[in-house]
């Protein structure tokens, strides 16, 4: 199983090993996103605010999803940290997720 970042409709992969994925993701999700604070810099440009939009977990497949809203020097950016071993299943579980969870 793999870790991704998802942005601009592309999955990059990520080093972060699943034990640290696994305690941060579920309590503190910001402190996940610190990890690849460089790599979004690198990418978009200087990061502003970042927060917590989203979190959804499967545990039959194993799939971990975070979605984070982060203002940048392009604007406000949507970004997902994946951990899946099919990341656009993992997607598209989520999606169908949220679409419940926000009505």
């Amino acid at each position: 199983m793999k870790t991704y970042l998802y942005y601009r409709d592309l999955f990059k992969p990520i080093d972060i090993n699943v034990d640290t994925l696994l305690e941060l993701a579920e309590k503190r999700p910001l402190e996940l996103f610190e990890l690849v604070r460089d790599v979004v810099e690198g990418e978009l440009g200087r990061i502003y605010d970042v927060r917590v939009y989203g979190k959804y977990f499967d545990p039959k497949d194993f799939d971990i999803v975070i979605e984070f809203l982060v203002r940048c020097s392009l604007g406000e950016i949507s970004l997902k940290i994946v951990h899946s071993k099919n990341p656009a299943r993992a997607l598209k579980k989520y999606y169908a997720y949220e679409k419940r969870v926000r009505r």
